[in-house]
Order: structure tokens, then sequence, then C-alpha cells
């Protein structure tokens, strides 16, 4: 089960980076972004949900940061 789990996060995770590979090569993203580092953060995003789920923080409060780096991530070059 770990390597059928691990197997579905590594095929995930380079979805996310093709998706950001080509909003860089799109413009959408500024050129000196490493794709690399970017997808790891936007994955890293995800771990808001154990937080929520154990009331630890607010979903506005998560939600609320996920815009600023979403914002931050994709403003116009």
């Amino acid at each position: 089960m770990h390597e059928q789990a691990r197997r579905g996060l590594v095929q995930g995770r380079a979805l996310v980076e093709q998706l950001v590979r080509r909003a860089i090569d799109d413009g959408h993203i500024d050129s000196d972004r490493a794709p690399a580092t970017e997808t790891n953060l936007l994955l890293a995003l995800t771990g808001f949900t154990p937080l929520i789920e154990l009331d630890v923080i607010e979903p506005q409060d998560a939600l609320a940061a996920i815009d600023v780096h979403l914002d931050r991530l994709f403003r116009s070059t």
C-alpha cells in the first residue's frame, strides 16, 4: 500500500510541475522562478488539511494564505 500511495504522489507531483512549467512558458509565472521549488511550495499548501481538521487554524485563514501565495506566484511580469 505504501508503494502504491508513493507512486500516486510521485505522478501527481509530476503533473503539478508540468503545469507550473507551462505557466512559466506561457508567461503567467515569472521566468526566474524554479519550477521544482514552486511545485514543492504549492504542494506544501496541502499541509493545511490536518491543521484545519484539528482546529489549529480556521479554513478562511488557510484560504487567505493560499490566495496570497498564488497572487505572488502569478504576479504579472
